[in-house]
C-alpha cells in the first residue's frame, strides 16, 4: 500500500514534465494502463468475470465516465495552476464523499465527520488565493481542480453501488471506459497532427501508463486484502503529502502562508477523523482481548 500510494503521489510531478495537452496525456495513461493491467491480470493467473461485469455494466460505465472526467480536469489543473495546488484541491474528495454520503447513499455520518468535512471548504477558499489576491486568481485552474474532486467523489459513490464484482474487473472496465471517453473528446478538441513526441516524452507517457496506473492500481488492490479499512484510509494520505512535497522540493512551488494553512486544513479535515477512528478501533480490540 505504501509503495502504491507513493507511486500515485508522483503523477503530478511526472505530468509537469510532459509537454502535451492534458487530454492527450490522459489518453495515453488510460489506454496504456488498461492494456498493461489486462496483461497483469492474466499473468497473475486471474481472469475477468464477464458475468460480474455484465451485471454491473451500467454502474461501471457511469463510474468510468466519472474517472475519465476526473482525469481530464485534474491533468488540466496540473497544466494551469501549481502542482501542489491541484493535488490538494483534488484531495477535497474525502470531504465531499462524507458530505454526499447522507444525500446519495442515505447513510448516517457522525456530526464530527460532517463538521470536519465542512471545514475542508474553508481550506478550499484559503488554497484558492482569494483571501490574499481577491478575484485576481486563476479561476479556470481552480475550477478544474475542484471539478476533478467532484467527479472522483461521484466515481466513489457509483463504486459503492457495485455488487459482487472483483477489484480488478471493476478497475479494468473503468480504465477502458475512461480511455474511450477521453479519446472521443481529444478527437474533436486536439489537432493530433500538430503534436510532437520525442523519446523523453514517450518514455514518460509509457511510465505513466504502466507504473503510475497499471502497476500502482494492482499493488493498491492487492494490498487491500491485508489491511483493514482505517489503516488503508490513513495510508491513502501518503499520495497528497508526497505530491505536495515533490512540488516544493523539485519545482520550488509556494502557495503562500494562507495557502499552506488551507492545504493542511483540507488534508487534515478528513485525516484526523480517520486517525481517531483507528485509535478507537485499537482500543476496542484491546478491550475485547482483555475481557
Amino acid at each position: 500500500m505504501i509503495i502504491a500510494m507513493s507511486i500515485f503521489g508522483t503523477i503530478g510531478f511526472i505530468t509537469y514534465h510532459i509537454d502535451l495537452p492534458s487530454s492527450v496525456i490522459v489518453v495515453f495513461r488510460g489506454t496504456i494502463g488498461a492494456s498493461f493491467m489486462l496483461v497483469l491480470i492474466y499473468a497473475m493467473g486471474s481472469r475477468l468475470s464477464k458475468d460480474d461485469i455484465y451485471s454491473n455494466m451500467f454502474t461501471l460505465i457511469c463510474s468510468g465516465i466519472c474517472l475519465g472526467l476526473n482525469w481530464l480536469f485534474l491533468f488540466e489543473a496540473y497544466k494551469t495552476i501549481a502542482i501542489s495546488e491541484a493535488t490538494v484541491l483534488n484531495y477535497l474528495t474525502p470531504a465531499l464523499t462524507i458530505l454526499a454520503t447522507p444525500i446519495f447513499l442515505k447513510q448516517k455520518v457522525p456530526f464530527f465527520k460532517l463538521g470536519c468535512a465542512l471545514t475542508a471548504l474553508l481550506g478550499l477558499v484559503m488554497v484558492s488565493g482569494i483571501i490574499e489576491n481577491g478575484m485576481d486568481v486563476d479561476v479556470y485552474g481552480i475550477s478544474c481542480g475542484v471539478l476533478a474532486a467532484v467527479f472522483y467523489t461521484a466515481m466513489i459513490l457509483f463504486n459503492k453501488k457495485l455488487k459482487s464484482i472483483g477489484s480488478y474487473d471493476r478497475t479494468f472496465v473503468q480504465l477502458l471506459v475512461a480511455s474511450i471517453l477521453v479519446i472521443a473528446y481529444s478527437t474533436f478538441t486536439v489537432d493530433m497532427s500538430s503534436l510532437s513526441f520525442d523519446g523523453f516524452t514517450i518514455g514518460l507517457l509509457v511510465m505513466l501508463g504502466i507504473l503510475q496506473t497499471a502497476i500502482a492500481f494492482t499493488l493498491y488492490f492487492g494490498s487491500l486484502a491485508y489491511l483493514d479499512a482505517p489503516d488503508a484510509a490513513i495510508l491513502g494520505y501518503i499520495e497528497p503529502i508526497l505530491g505536495v512535497l515533490l512540488s516544493i522540493v523539485f519545482l520550488h512551488e509556494d502557495l503562500g502562508p494562507i495557502g499552506w494553512v488551507g492545504a493542511a486544513i483540507i488534508i487534515g479535515s478528513t485525516f484526523i477523523p480517520e486517525l481517531i477512528e483507528r485509535f478507537k478501533a485499537k482500543d476496542s480490540d484491546n478491550g475485547n482481548r482483555t475481557a
